[in-house]
This record gives C-alpha cells, structure tokens and sequence, in this order.
C-alpha cells in the first residue's frame, strides 16, 4: 500500500490510443501511474488478452517507470441466476491479468438497483450482491489483490453512507471503497467532507472529473476540466488531506464518453493533474 498520494489518468481519457501509446503519454502529462478501462473497447479486453500480452504491458509501463493503478472492470450484476456466473468469472479474469500487471485494485460496482430486478426483494438483491463480492474478494486474495466498490449512479452504492453499509457487510479485508465524489453528490445525500469523513478508512481509490450539471431528472451534464464545473471538488479534497488519505488519485477523464466536450488529453489531462495537486499537496 501507498504511503502517499499518487496521481494516475484513466486511459478512457485517451480513447483511440492502444495501451503502450497511453503508457509513453502519461508518463509524459506527468502522472506516477495508469488505471485501465477493461473492456471490449477499452484498452484490455479481459476476454481476449493473453497471460503473455499481459506480461508485455508490464514490462512497457516499468520501462517507464510507471505503474499500475486499478483496473476498472464493468461487470456488476451479481443478481440475476443468469448473469452471475458469467460476472462472477469475468471478474476472477480481470484479477488474474492485475496480478500480471501488479496491479493492486480492481473497481467492481455495487451491484445493480433493486428496480432494475423485478420480482426480486431489496433484502435478496443486497445479500446476493454481498456474497458475490465476497466470491470475488476471496480470488483476489489469493493474489494479493483489492476489491474497490465504487459510489456510483445505478448501483447500491450512490453515497458513501450505502458503499461502507455495504463494504461492512462483506466483511473482508480487501474490500474497500473507491471514492468518486462526483456521483456522490449527483446522490445529494452527503457533502464533500461528510462523506470522506463517512467513508474515512474504508477508502481504497480516488476518481476526480469535473461537470456542469444541468438536470438532475432527467440527469443531463456537460463534462469539463477540473474546477470549471459544479462539482464542489475543493471541499473534498481538503478533507481527504485533513484525514490523511494516502492511495491513488485519479483521473476519469471521460472523453470516451463526451469525446466533444473536452479537450484532448495533453491538454485537459495535465490541467486537470496540477488543478488537483494544488488542493492536495
């Protein structure tokens, strides 16, 4: 584990650009590591790529002197019969390619909103999603990796009141919390430091983006860079430095996702790094 704060960019910043190009170009921006999108778009694919592919990136990101911050998977439905197993398998994929990388983080999500699951009972999407985070967590164990559930939109973990409810309910060491105050106060549950304060120990991750939000229902947004939206980001981070976070701070740079609202990464990526190392260090 860290002993201080560390800065990587998530590669769903740089869309288009393979995992050795995205290497080369953080190292450049400046950040100390890189947290990648798994997908079937992003830049591993956990269904395809090979122990020794695998093995290749490593060897690319320590000639650079870079590391590996998380992997963000998106399997999340541990409930439905159907689709667990499949989640379930995919996820233990995603741990095995971390340990290649030594990676120490995976992000899953907290599962999936109770009405997304009809004719399920809120008490039976709860626990089915515990125990599949407790199947995965007990994987990742073997190693020597941690599980981060992300505060998000669309899962049981909107706030970060609901992600340590239910870190404390799986129960196992490596499971924490991977904080991304951004949705946290899309909730409107919690404010900045009374959600770090919440979340306290139990926070493994850090994600950083910035938006102009414009509607809440129906949720429309605008992403930007770092201090020009209505994320309230420097209360945040000042209570992450009063509590003494130590860990990963990264950049969701979502240009994936809003490719025309934002810049590109040499630009966006690196005001986005000093904006956030100037509340923080």
């Amino acid at each position: 584990m860290n002993e201080r704060i560390l800065f990587s960019g998530h590669t769903m910043g740089a869309p288009g650009r393979d995992i050795f190009e995205v290497i080369k170009l953080f190292k450049q921006i400046g950040y100390d590591g890189i947290e990648v999108r798994v997908a079937a778009d992003g830049q591993i694919d956990s269904e395809k790529i090979s122990n020794d592919e695998a093995k290749k990136i490593f060897t690319a990101a320590k000639q650079e002197s870079m590391a590996f911050s998380c992997l963000t998977s998106y399997y999340q439905n541990f409930v439905a019969l159907e689709e667990r197993e499949k989640v379930l398998q995919n996820l233990k994929r995603v741990i095995e390619i971390a340990a290649i990388l030594h990676c120490p983080l995976v992000r899953v999500y907290g599962g999936v909103e109770p009405f997304s699951q009809p004719g399920i009972w809120f008490s039976d999407v709860w626990s089915r999603t515990v125990s599949g985070i407790q199947e995965t967590a007990e994987y990742a164990a073997r190693y020597g990796v941690r599980i981060c559930i992300e505060t998000h939109i669309g899962s049981l973990t909107m706030s970060a009141r609901d992600t340590v409810r239910l870190i404390e309910d799986v129960n196992m060491a490596n499971v924490g919390m991977l904080f991304d105050y951004a949705w946290v106060e899309l909730a409107g549950v919690e404010s900045g430091a009374e959600a770090v304060r919440k979340a306290g120990r139990h926070i493994f991750h850090v994600h950083v983006k910035d938006w102009v939000l414009e509607s809440r229902i129906p949720l429309k947004k605008k992403s930007c860079l770092m201090g020009q939206g209505t994320v309230r980001w420097p209360e945040a981070l000042a209570e992450l430095k009063r509590i003494g976070y130590t860990g990963y701070i990264s950049d969701e740079y979502e240009k994936f996702w809003y490719p025309a609202d934002l810049p590109e990464p040499e630009i966006g990526m690196k005001h986005n790094l000093e904006y956030v190392k100037k509340h923080l260090l």
